[in-house]
């Protein structure tokens, strides 16, 4: 027999986080709800979008390829950024993913107020094409009328996306602090040493929204 209730189930941390990137049709938008960007230098390899492990710079100014596997075959690194958002029309919390020439309003945003955290975006391809150029407007949210949810764990959350082992990972001490962190050596060695670093078997077509808009993935 089926299990009938009146109420909702309550929302829990290992629901997950959609990865969204600005579509070409429409804009996106939504309220931050972290403090500070997170950005990443990524590799597109293997069918998938994977963190750059590339050493930083040696004393003579050189820099290694180190552990990274894109890196040691040459292959270029975008640096991407990450912030967490909520839209307050469907009530979604999810991450949202730009290049860092895109998140400079962010930036400024961050500068003048001194955080994210109520910060209203506005992300748009005004060629509405994909890959096409993205512009990001800002706004400033009253919270008190439109409360947002504290932001999840942005490392942890992309680790998962990303099929990173996370045993190694430590929880931030303030979930509403994400400072801004290249994603490299200090992280990623302590994941590596995890038993369950295993490679990701999914296809590009797996990764995919179930939405077939190309907006990003979802982890369980």
């Amino acid at each position: 027999m089926p299990k009938w209730s009146n109420e909702l189930p309550v929302l829990k941390k290992h629901m997950g986080f959609d990865l969204k990137r600005t579509p070409e049709t429409a804009p996106l938008q939504a309220i931050v709800t972290c403090e500070d960007i997170l950005v990443c230098d990524t590799h597109y390899w293997g069918g998938r979008t994977i963190p750059c492990e590339r050493e930083a710079a040696l004393p003579d100014g050189t820099i290694t390829a180190g552990n990274c596997a894109p890196c040691r075959e040459s292959m270029p690194y975008r640096t991407h950024v990450y912030v967490s958002c909520f839209d307050w029309k469907t009530r979604e919390h999810f991450i949202f993913e730009c290049t860092s020439h895109a998140a400079k309003p962010l930036e400024d945003y961050k500068i003048a107020n001194k955080t994210l955290r109520g910060c209203i975006i506005r992300s748009q391809r005004p060629k509405g094409q994909k890959n096409s150029k993205v512009v990001i407007e800002t706004n400033t949210a009253n919270l008190a009328k439109n409360p947002i949810p504290l932001p999840p764990d942005l490392i942890l959350a992309l680790s998962t996306i990303w099929r990173l082992p996370t045993a190694g990972l430590r929880s931030e001490k303030k979930r509403h602090q994400n400072p801004q962190l290249k994603c490299r050596k200090q992280v990623l060695d302590a994941m590596r040493e995890q038993p369950d670093n295993q490679p990701d078997p999914q296809t590009v077509g797996e990764i995919l929204s179930p939405t077939g808009n190309g907006n990003g993935s979802r982890f369980p």
